[in-house]
């Protein structure tokens, strides 16, 4: 059973009686959101279509934490706006946008991030916390917690390894207050007026005291781990995940789910953890660091159907790396080989579970062309989708308008991610290269020349034949010919292109027209 089909049977199973669920995420838009946060989307995204098809109504929805504080400045935001630092301590909501495009810094992140998830094929809900809070929507949370703060500290002291202080516990306020004069959260309640509802505040960064209506004075937050189980009960959710740092005996959802029950009167969401993605080389993702592959960059190289795939496949708490090598070959093969097995009815219970979960046209599609296939040949056209069309029909491969949106991924991996694979053919011959060679390697050369010169038309399949042919010797054992096989090709690559490496040669043989090459293997 696919692991979002067993979250769906369990929550039927412990609300029996329930029509609709919904399923939330949270995102902090701290900086532009980056690939790995599309995990707290993705593993409620695949509950909701789990739970429709099992004939429950079922709701996705992001809330966007953009009424939190700025508390340090993106590496790529600083390299744009060197002053940026003065904002820290406002929400992210009232901060203007560095690039001058949106209304907030917040607007500017979220917007980013939305249109990835549209074109991820993704129905959402979304919430945007700045709005709600300035509203007065939370106001009875508020209020409630100010009242309770007492048994609230009683709570979280529980959770903590120090002792309890009765003097801090009369001075403890769950909230956070934006100043009215800076916007800035560098300030400290000096008292609370339960009657009134009044709280009297002193802002340290420019002094300002004031004395303000909870009930009217919508800049005030509450704190993340009340904050969190007020708008659980607010909304109704369900379920929702978050990072395995939360489910830690003494983590987030341990502790706010004592708050919702105690202090709110809800029942906590199902929860379930997520382990966190990399950038291979680069280490965890930070969204408030800079340190990112968003989205979009990630939707550049792989199809919205693919990252849904990565996501679906792996368990919520298995973690993986994402980077731009030749890994990315072996995903697209790997997808495309699991495809056509869901649709030849060749795969199991779980992998027929993850393509339906990820393929946003059904998995009835025509098979594309091999990504491995367009990057041998786009870049000795130029990335050229009718010369492509015209290669490929030559070996008998079909090119159509679905393949031209893989061929624009593979123009954007090998352009902006690997340029040393734009393989182009010499201007003229390597004699200086020539002249480095053995007898045998020059051998190899001439009868590879030949047997272009004597062929009408070169077949994909029988110049591969007959290159291995020219390499492999059968005295030899599997690891002496392959050893061949590497020397031999780097002697072909290097009198065509220049390079110790190259495109799938006899696909590059066969493809391309050998006037415009027969010229270098002659000596």
């Amino acid at each position: 059973m696919h692991w979002a089909e067993r979250i769906a049977e369990e929550l039927i199973n412990e609300n029996p009686d329930k029509e609709e669920f919904l399923c939330a995420a949270g995102t902090s838009p701290s900086g532009s959101v980056h690939i790995g946060n599309f995990r707290d989307v993705a593993t409620p995204l695949f509950v909701v279509e789990a739970l429709k098809r099992k004939g429950k109504k079922a709701r996705l929805m992001l809330s966007w934490d953009e009424f939190d504080r700025l508390r340090k400045v993106p590496k790529n935001i600083a390299a744009i706006a060197p002053d940026f630092e003065k904002y820290i301590g406002m929400p992210y909501c009232v901060i203007p946008d560095p690039h001058g495009e949106c209304e907030s810094f917040a607007e500017y992140n979220e917007k980013e991030y939305e249109k990835s998830l549209e074109e991820l094929g993704i129905d959402i809900e979304y919430r945007y916390q700045g709005k709600e809070y300035r509203s007065g929507r939370y106001i009875g949370g508020i209020i409630t917690a100010m009242k309770k703060r007492k048994e609230i500290y009683d709570i979280l002291m529980k959770y903590k390894t120090q002792d309890s202080d009765e003097g801090e516990r009369e001075t403890y306020y769950p909230i956070g207050v934006y100043c009215s004069k800076c916007n800035k959260d560098f300030t400290e309640v000096l008292s609370y007026d339960e009657d009134k509802d009044e709280i009297t505040y002193k802002c340290k960064v420019c002094g300002n005291v004031e004395t303000v209506n909870l009930r009217t004075y919508h800049m005030v937050k509450l704190m993340w781990k009340i904050d969190w189980p007020m708008r659980w009960g607010v909304e109704g959710v369900d379920f929702e995940p978050g990072g395995i740092d939360h489910a830690a005996a003494s983590g987030s959802y341990v502790v706010a789910k004592d708050i919702a029950k105690e202090i709110f009167g809800v029942k906590a969401p199902k929860f379930q953890p997520y382990g966190w993605l990399s950038i291979a080389g680069l280490g965890d993702m930070h969204s408030s660091t800079g340190n990112n592959i968003t989205p979009a960059t990630v939707l550049e190289v792989y199809e919205p159907e693919m990252v849904r795939w990565l996501f679906a496949k792996y368990a919520p708490t298995d973690g993986f790396a994402f980077n731009f090598d030749d890994t990315i070959i072996r995903h697209y093969s790997e997808f495309d080989k699991g495809l056509e097995a869901v649709k030849n009815g060749e795969a199991d219970e779980y992998n027929k579970a993850v393509y339906e979960l990820c393929m946003i046209r059904g998995i009835n599609v025509k098979a594309k062309v091999p990504f491995g296939v367009l990057a041998s040949v786009a870049p000795i056209v130029d990335f050229n989708p009718q010369a492509v069309r015209e290669i490929l029909a030559k070996i008998g491969v079909e090119f159509d308008e679905r393949d031209e949106e893989r061929l624009e991924r593979v123009k954007n991996w090998i352009t902006k991610h690997q340029p040393s694979k734009m393989y182009k053919l010499l201007a003229k011959r390597n004699d200086e290269y020539y002249a480095t060679l053995n007898d045998e390697e020059k051998e190899a050369i001439k009868k590879l020349a030949e047997y272009i010169e004597s062929r009408d038309f070169v077949a994909e399949q029988e110049v591969q034949q007959y290159l291995y042919g020219i390499i492999n010797k059968p005295e030899l054992t599997k690891k002496e010919n392959t050893a061949r096989q590497q020397r031999f090709f780097a002697v072909f690559y290097n009198v065509l292109f220049g390079t110790d490496k190259g495109p799938r040669l006899y696909l590059f043989l066969s493809a391309i027209d050998r006037s415009k090459y027969l010229s270098l293997l002659k000596f």
